[in-house]
């Protein structure tokens, strides 16, 4: 049995590849998967796994993966020390960083990079598709592209699927890299003697509160601790934010009821200029639920850059300086 251990933070995808991966693995007579995932707190931007088992007879074992023939991390936040002990013998982590690591079993792949260039988006995931179809021989590359085509919405076939060609036309490349990696301009050696001490220098850099001028395409990567944790107010994972329609907002509290993380409360007092509600940005994720649940269509989802540097100029409803 081939068993594949994912790691990554909730709105990345990693159940979706873990499906995914399954699929293309079953498409070949005589070859069976099994998918699942395993969440803690089910949020946008919170720690998850996901399990891939492969075999050529049916699998009953549901149990999770505590050994993998791979591991992959699409959020490097969540490689620590200990990462060896998931790891089968002649195993391989795969980790979406730039750069190499000197350790032999750690492929760095800068997926974010090739998903924001193919995507338009930093979104990781059909990027480890592309990889472990490249490395795992039960995965044929075509299949993985089939199962793309196969459950994924057909607007997104043509961009994921040039992300797994431009993954598997790269493969030489990530999997011989070793050496040094580049963080901020600062070139420092991977692997020689703690392989985590630059992933920890870059930790400690981190602010124990959102600033206002980080930028948004980095977010996910500067509200985490070294151990993987997010910060106390951890809106830095949102691409988006919800604006209020001060004229529509009727206060039916349909919102504040649909809200997964509690973010949309009740104005105690509504001044003039505001909605009878507003949304806590400071742990609002973005993940649209409140404008798609929004009956009056007061509320709209916008980009985080652009309502941050509308807010520099003039108030916008829902969002913060």
């Amino acid at each position: 049995m081939i068993e594949i251990l994912w790691h990554g933070r909730g709105g990345q995808g990693a159940f979706t590849a873990a499906r995914l991966l399954g699929a293309a693995c079953s498409f070949t007579p005589g070859r069976y998967a099994l998918a699942f995932p395993s969440f803690g707190p089910e949020r946008r931007g919170a720690p998850m796994r996901a399990f891939t088992k492969l075999d050529s007879r049916p699998i009953g074992d549901r149990s999770a993966v505590e050994k993998a023939d791979y591991v992959v991390y699409l959020d490097q936040t969540l490689l620590a020390p200990g990462w060896e002990q998931e790891l089968k013998p002649g195993g391989k982590v795969l980790v979406n960083a730039k750069g190499a690591f000197a350790d032999e079993r750690l492929i760095a792949i800068d997926a974010d990079g090739i998903a924001q260039e193919l995507l338009g988006r930093p979104i990781p995931n059909t990027v480890f598709i592309g990889a472990l179809a490249a490395l795992c021989p039960q995965i044929d590359p075509q299949d993985a592209k089939e199962a793309v085509r196969q459950y994924m919405a057909p607007k997104l076939h043509q961009a994921n699927l040039a992300v797994i060609d431009r993954v598997a036309s790269t493969a030489g490349e990530w999997s011989q890299a070793r050496g040094t990696r580049v963080v901020e301009g600062a070139e420092e050696a991977v692997g020689q003697g703690d392989p985590f001490a630059q992933a920890h220098a870059f930790a400690r850099r981190i602010p124990t509160l959102r600033q206002a001028d980080l930028d948004p395409a980095v977010f996910a990567r500067t509200t985490c601790w070294d151990a993987g944790h997010l910060v106390s107010r951890n809106a830095g994972w949102r691409q988006v934010r919800p604006v209020i329609d001060v004229a529509a907002c009727t206060g039916c509290l349909v919102c504040y009821m649909q809200c997964p993380d509690g973010t949309v409360y009740k104005r105690a007092q509504v001044d003039q200029g505001q909605s009878p509600v507003g949304i806590d940005l400071d742990f609002c994720k973005g993940c649209g639920i409140c404008a798609r649940c929004c009956r009056f269509g007061a509320i709209r989802m916008v980009d985080e850059a652009v309502a941050r540097a509308a807010s520099q100029g003039a108030v916008v409803e829902g969002a913060q300086a």
